[in-house]
């Protein structure tokens, strides 16, 4: 399959803004984020279900689902150092699909920004506009969590870009179709979701890191494995424990694929009708390969949108030598507190210190 529309199509205001943030702060030292903190803790949800959901009823899926072209998508962000006003991070981005056996992917990133306090809330509400069409006002995460924005942002932005240009496709979304203000706004993703439908294509959404209880016991321990492959229904349930705090855009189920440990959770789009949307995961199963009940198109965007050690010393490397930014030793509060009990090193002691009068 070519997508032209994809492959062709770049966030320039991305790259335009994050040159931008650099140039404003060239001249700057940072101390380099440690090597031991450059892997994200992922999301998870905790739901406790209520004991009318004892007696749990599997939906049985079956193997003859039909063939149709999977995409995945998936985003991560890594913060590189600071700066005495404000944070260096990056964002990076993967589409990968999955048609007639192949699997091709298309990488959008890396993409640095140094975010202070001063410009926060201006740069956020700028990218909210440019790319989800958003001009609320929303109020902008403070510089601890907008990192985690920004991602957020290029993420939808991606997952618009698929919506627009796939027909009769089965889209793999990375966490759940829960409305949420700052990350996910409403109208945009109810948009996308149409425009998706239209399209005849189907949204599913997992979320890696799921703890759903039942009575006390994980859904994991329930779903039998001679049920599987199956879903279990936990809609209701879920959305009872929230009320109106949340908005759900999917009907939420469990699911287990394969017999093993891993049942993950599965947004499925609320507006199509229930037995579509399970017909769409008997197709995923179908048209895609699914190792420990998760699928390789959605695993392949995932390993291909994190960066490893050494892309964030090469990062740190960009910026030091091409915006005159300084790499100086990170001063370790536990080290200074307790010495050889501080616990591990950090990175300006592994590294070194690097001080370049650039």
């Amino acid at each position: 399959m070519e997508l032209i529309e994809l492959t062709n199509s770049y966030p320039e205001e991305l790259v335009k803004l994050g040159y931008e943030t650099l140039e404003r702060v060239s001249r700057s030292s940072f101390p380099p984020q440690r090597l031991i903190d450059i892997e994200e803790e992922d999301s998870f949800y905790h739901f406790e279900l209520g004991d009318d959901s004892r007696q749990i009823t599997p939906i049985m899926l079956h193997l003859s689902g039909d063939v149709r072209p999977v995409f995945g998508v998936d985003t991560s962000s890594i913060d590189l150092g600071e700066t005495v006003n404000g944070i260096l991070f990056a964002v990076r981005g993967s589409v990968v699909w999955r048609d007639l056996g192949k699997y091709q992917y298309v990488r959008h990133g890396p993409f640095i920004f140094h975010i202070s306090e001063k410009d926060r809330r201006h740069l956020f509400k700028l990218l909210r506009k440019e790319y989800l069409n958003d001009m609320s006002r929303i109020t902008a995460p403070s510089l601890e969590w907008i990192s985690g924005s920004f991602r957020s942002i290029l993420e939808r932005w991606l997952q618009r870009q698929i919506a627009e240009s796939c027909e009769h496709c089965l889209l793999l979304w990375d966490g759940s179709m829960t409305a949420v203000a700052v990350f996910n706004p409403t109208s945009f993703l109810s948009k996308m979701l149409k425009t998706a439908r239209e399209n005849g294509n189907c949204i599913l959404a997992f979320s890696k890191k799921t703890k759903l209880m039942v009575s006390g016991s994980r859904v994991n321990s329930l779903i039998r494995d001679s049920w599987v492959p199956c879903l279990v229904n936990i809609d209701s349930a879920v959305r009872k424990q929230y009320g109106n705090r949340l908005r759900f855009l999917g009907r939420v189920y469990a699911a287990k694929f394969e017999p093993g440990l891993l049942t993950f959770r599965v947004d499925i789009d609320r507006k199509i009708p229930e037995d579509e949307g399970i017909k769409a995961v008997e197709s995923l199963i179908n048209s895609d390969r699914v190792n420990d009940s998760y699928p390789e198109t959605l695993r392949l965007a995932h390993v291909l949108s994190r960066f490893s050690a050494s892309e964030v010393l090469a990062m740190q490397r960009y910026v030091a030598e091409n915006h005159g930014l300084r790499i100086v030793s990170r001063f370790g509060v536990r080290q200074i507190l307790f010495g050889p009990y501080g616990g591990k090193s950090g990175f300006s002691e592994v590294m070194g210190q690097i001080d370049g009068s650039l």
